[in-house]
């Protein structure tokens, strides 16, 4: 999803969702999601394609917190 609205591919909201294997109902409800967090995406028209409105992005970094221990 950042992949696509960053180099704006992402096509229109059919498209996008189709894209990502998602209902398109579940492709707004993501972008209603990200936007409440603070990230301003927005359609363009004329490019067909959601984009970044600013820098800002969510970041998910999984890291695992339990180091291992070899017996």
């Amino acid at each position: 999803m950042d992949s696509l609205i960053s180099m704006k591919a992402t096509g229109t909201p059919e498209e996008f969702a189709e894209k990502l294997g998602i209902r398109r109902s579940t492709l707004f409800l993501s972008l209603q999601e990200m936007r409440e967090m603070g990230v301003d995406i927005k359609y363009s028209c004329y490019r067909q394609s959601y984009f970044y409105a600013d820098n800002r992005r969510i970041r998910i970094k999984l890291e695992n917190i339990f180091s291992e221990t070899t017996d």
